[in-house]
C-alpha cells in the first residue's frame, strides 16, 4: 500500500470528522423551535410531533460519530499524548452522557401521544430534570465536554499536526454550542455547527495527510506487520 495512499481506518476518522457538524446542522435545521419551559416545549412537540423525531433522531447520530471523530482528534494530538489522553478521555465522557441525553428526547416525543395529560408529563419532565442524581449526571457530562475540549485543543496546538486556526474554530465552535443548548436557541447551535463544520473539516484533511517523523515509523510498521500475517 502507497503510504502517502490514506488506511480505511484514517478514512472513516476523517469522514466522523465531517460527518459530526454536519448532522448536527441538519438536525438544527430540522428542529422545531426550542423552550426552557417543559409545558411551552411540550406543546410546541405536539404541534411538530415529526420535526421533534427527525430533531432528535439526527442528533443521536452526529453525537454518536463525535465518538470516532474525538478518537481522530486524539490521534492528531499524539505530539502531547498525556494531555491529548486526558482531554480525549474528559471529552469522551462527555460526549457518552450527551447520547444519553439526547436519547431521552426520544420518550419526551411520546409525552405528547394521544391520550397523554400534558401536564402531568410537564411535571415528570421538570421532576426528572431537577432530580440531584440525574442534574449530577449531566452537570458531569457538561463539564467533561468544556474540560475535555479545552484540554484536547491545548495537546492539538502543541501537536502542530493541524493548523491552530482549525482548533481554536473547534474549541469555540463546542463552547458555542454549550452557550446555544443551555440558552434553548435553535439559532445559536446551528451557528456553532457552521464554525466546527469548518474547523473539524480542516481537521479532517490533517487525519489524511501523509504522516511525518515517529508516526510515519509506527505506520510502516503496521502495514510491515499486517503484510506478514496476511
Amino acid at each position: 500500500m502507497n503510504e502517502s495512499s490514506p488506511s480505511a481506518g484514517r478514512l472513516a476518522l476523517a469522514s466522523a470528522l465531517i460527518a459530526t457538524p454536519l448532522l448536527w446542522l441538519a438536525a438544527e435545521a430540522v428542529s422545531p423551535k426550542l423552550a426552557a419551559d417543559s409545558s411551552e416545549q411540550l406543546a410546541i412537540i405536539g404541534r411538530n410531533p415529526d420535526r421533534w423525531y427527525a430533531y432528535t433522531l439526527l442528533l443521536i447520530v452526529g453525537t454518536m460519530a463525535f465518538v470516532p471523530a474525538v478518537l481522530a482528534l486524539v490521534r492528531l494530538a499524539a505530539g502531547s499524548p498525556r494531555l491529548a489522553a486526558i482531554g480525549g478521555t474528559a471529552l469522551g465522557l462527555g460526549t457518552l452522557i450527551a447520547i444519553g441525553d439526547a436519547m431521552s428526547q426520544l420518550m419526551v416525543w411520546q409525552m405528547v401521544g394521544h391520550g397523554a395529560d400534558r401536564q402531568q408529563m410537564a411535571a415528570v419532565i421538570d421532576r426528572f430534570d431537577n432530580a440531584g442524581g440525574s442534574t449530577v449526571v449531566f452537570a458531569v457530562g457538561g463539564l467533561g465536554f468544556l474540560v475535555g475540549t479545552i484540554l484536547l485543543s491545548i495537546a492539538l496546538v502543541r501537536s502542530r499536526r493541524t493548523p491552530a486556526w482549525a482548533t481554536l474554530l473547534f474549541a469555540v465552535g463546542i463552547v458555542v454550542q454549550l452557550v446555544g443548548f443551555t440558552a434553548s436557541s435553535v439559532a445559536i447551535v446551528m451557528v456553532s455547527s457552521v464554525i466546527l463544520l469548518a474547523g473539524m473539516s480542516r481537521q479532517a484533511m490533517s487525519v489524511l495527510a501523509p504522516a511525518k517523523g515517529p508516526e510515519a515509523v509506527g505506520r510502516r510498521l503496521d502495514q510491515r506487520a499486517a503484510s506478514q500475517v496476511a
